[in-house]
């Protein structure tokens, strides 16, 4: 058997047609390792081409060492992965600089989102917190070469929150070989960078109505859009819920009403709600809950809701183990949790409505107008929370 024959026959998984003995090709067949299971797309953090070598990093500092025949193979194989990961883990980022589609790296270094539809701009823009001037910027599904500017106006005639509290309206920009137009405006500018800045604080006209472009809302890791190909997880044993040896009050879904955006928490997003306490729905799953208060029939309670990303599905039993934990405990100077609530793909934590917000995040914004009095009654409080705990 030639050495050719051989390399083929090894790795494209079949034999050569060439004739060979039957007892020859059987050892070969039977001492080839069997396949197994490496990682997932979402667990790669990223990847080294030298050469013909490729070497594929997990987050648990594991690697994968792969050798093929050529440099261009290796590249091929690479571009394949990092496009797979862009698929199904993170739309917004890339694995290895060597295959980085240059558009790619023209949206990462201008906050460009993806051809995303409409529905998703809007959601994205009612998560983060609203303000005057907010924009996304995404290439457009029709047209390869164009952009869509999404600006948000607040309208002072209504309260936020409520429909209608915020407008929204959509300006293009076009790119002609190396530069770009913004719709009605004949000016060329050689970068997107540069149009960009020019926009910052002007005011766009649209119909009778003016937009003021302020700050931009780029893509965040791992977001979820219609980019991404969702696939459900394995049913393995570790996935598994036992929810049955977990404490916690569950919430229905129609008793949370999910408002502002309020920040981002360790893998969750943070937002104001607002909790309806043993009201009377007359959904087919009311006999499922059991309200624990007395005497509260329809009062609402301003809370906080801590909604786990759904691409951390993976740490859903220590969201719950938290959850129970805590509902678990009562302390005059520790955030009550109030339960849990399963809405769809979605974990929610609904937690008691702390007025400053997190400590931290008081003290940054306050700096130097906290008096050493409030500090020595604040310290006070956290010695007793902890001495309980």
């Amino acid at each position: 058997q030639s050495t050719e024959s051989f390399s083929h026959r090894g790795y494209f998984g079949r034999k050569s047609r060439n004739k060979e003995p039957e007892a020859a090709a059987q050892p070969a067949e039977r001492s080839e390792p069997p396949w197994c299971h490496f990682c997932d797309f979402r667990e790669i953090t990223h990847v080294v081409v030298k050469d013909s070598r490729i070497s594929i990093h997990r987050q648990d500092n594991e690697c994968l060492e792969v050798l093929l025949p050529c440099p261009g193979s290796a590249l091929a194989l690479v571009s394949l992965v990092d496009g797979y990961f862009r698929l199904t883990a993170d739309a917004s980022h890339y694995l290895c600089h060597d295959v980085a589609p240059p558009r790619l790296l023209l949206s990462i270094h201008n906050g460009i989102h993806g051809p995303m539809q409409e529905e998703f701009v809007f959601a994205k823009l009612r998560r983060e917190e609203p303000e005057e001037g907010l924009y996304i910027l995404r290439w457009s599904v029709l047209d390869f070469n164009r952009m869509i500017l999404s600006v948000l106006k607040r309208s002072h005639q209504q309260a936020p929150g409520t429909p209608g509290a915020f407008k929204y309206r959509q300006f293009r920009i076009q790119k002609k070989g190396d530069s770009f137009v913004l719709e009605g405006w004949d000016r060329e500018f050689p970068t997107l960078r540069e149009l960009l800045d020019m926009l910052k604080g002007c005011t766009l006209k649209s119909g009778e109505e003016n937009f003021t472009v302020k700050r931009c809302c780029p893509p965040k890791p791992g977001e979820i859009s219609d980019l991404l190909v969702t696939r459900k997880a394995k049913d393995n044993g570790k996935q598994i819920l036992n929810l049955t040896q977990l404490s916690f009050h569950q919430i229905r879904k129609n008793e949370i009403t999910q408002r502002a955006h309020l920040g981002q928490g360790t893998r969750t997003n943070i937002y104001d709600g607002v909790l309806s306490v043993c009201g009377n729905s007359g959904n087919d799953d009311e006999a499922e809950y059991f309200c624990t208060e007395q005497n509260n029939n329809g009062r609402e309670m301003h809370v906080v809701l801590k909604v786990l990303d759904p691409s951390h599905r993976d740490i859903a039993l220590a969201f719950f183990e938290s959850a129970s934990l805590m509902s678990q405990v009562s302390h005059v100077h520790l955030a009550f949790v109030h339960g849990v609530c399963v809405r769809g793909s979605e974990n929610i934590m609904v937690e008691e409505f702390v007025e400053h917000g997190p400590l931290d995040v008081l003290l940054r914004k306050e700096k130097g107008r906290i008096s050493v009095g409030w500090k020595i009654t604040v310290a006070k409080q956290l010695g007793s929370a902890l001495s309980y705990l």
